[in-house]
């Protein structure tokens, strides 16, 4: 097998949840792997030594670019083409590429498995990791051999350079869901405490939509805390990430990225589940979540309408497993 299109379209969380499934299929095969992404996740994919060719997708500007799109994608041909995202548009990306054979996961819907050759069987049994999930289709193509020995995955990106002393911790408050989030009122409090009694530098972490959320809270917990809410490209995000000490997150990519490149984590649950899509790649993270019988409920809207997952989970039980990761 000398070249394999992998079709993992977004988001910036589930694209890290790929990087080691990705980083294996690499050392099993040996073969050439090109990526196809959304735009606005091709830089993070240059600093993937694992992949030769990005590829981007103009989810938004289709007709524009739909053209010049098919020309870039079309110039290799694919011994295979596996589609991780296992929706219509990624599986249709993978039919228009030129390619010998095409796989898709178990979970695919939308009538992507139309569009495979194979689709690898679904497992019995709960839910599992999306890493894991992703690991299945890279088993059915390459099955692991006995007693063998997978290198680290090496992502290329350099440590932003921190002037202060630390330790520096970022937070990373925001999530597109709100019940995912734990309230913005006890990230203050979270971060004084860490700034007066440990004397941590913080950095607010998020995109250009939570710039001002995010410039509210710094102002909030005080001086020593910048607000780096849409002031990095994704790039410089991770580099940002990867000179923390420890990162204290809700369920969204910054947290993803953070596990992908080892740096320490504290994960804060509501609505989702840490078995799902928790912190996979550090043994040793440290998960925050009530034990309430309504969660995980995956939903967008809290049907109890207090949100008792996120209102009643307390500062000193996250502030005690920051110091644990410090």
């Amino acid at each position: 097998m000398k070249k394999i299109l992998i079709v993992k379209l977004s988001s910036l969380g589930d694209i890290a949840h790929a990087l080691w499934p990705v980083h294996v299929l690499k050392v099993r095969t040996g073969a050439e792997i090109d990526w196809v992404v959304q735009p606005e996740y091709a830089s993070l994919l240059a600093a993937f030594p694992d992949v030769r060719r990005v590829v981007p997708f103009p989810r938004r500007h289709a007709i524009r670019h739909g053209l010049p799109f098919l020309r870039n994608l079309r110039q290799q041909r694919y011994d295979l083409i596996v589609d991780l995202q296992g929706l219509l548009k990624s599986a249709w990306v993978g039919r228009v590429a030129r390619g010998v054979w095409r796989v898709g996961p178990a979970w695919a819907r939308e009538g992507a498995p139309l569009l495979y050759h194979a689709q690898v069987a679904r497992r019995e049994g709960p839910r599992r990791h999306a890493t894991d999930e992703l690991m299945d289709v890279v088993d059915s193509i390459a099955p692991p051999e006995p007693e063998e020995a997978i290198p680290p995955l090496v992502l290329d990106v350099p440590p932003d350079a921190q002037e202060e002393p630390g330790p520096h911790v970022a937070l990373a408050p925001f999530s597109r869901w709100g019940t995912k989030d734990w309230p913005v009122e006890k990230f203050v409090q979270l971060g004084r405490r860490l700034a007066t009694e440990m004397g941590c530098r913080l950095s607010i972490i998020g995109g250009a939509e939570d710039m001002e959320k995010g410039e509210e809270l710094a102002r909030r917990i005080g001086e020593t805390t910048w607000n780096a809410c849409g002031r990095t490209n994704l790039p410089a995000l991770c580099s940002l990430l990867k000179s923390m000490d420890v990162v204290v997150s809700v369920d969204s990519g910054p947290l993803h990225w953070a596990d992908a490149m080892g740096v320490p984590v504290v994960a804060v649950y509501g609505a989702t589940d840490p078995a799902r899509t928790g912190p996979w790649r550090q043994l040793d993270h440290v998960v925050v979540k009530e034990g309430l019988a309504c969660r995980p409920c995956h939903s967008r809207i809290c049907a109890r309408g207090d949100l008792a997952c996120l209102t009643t989970l307390d500062v000193d039980t996250v502030f005690r497993a920051v110091m644990a990761r410090l």
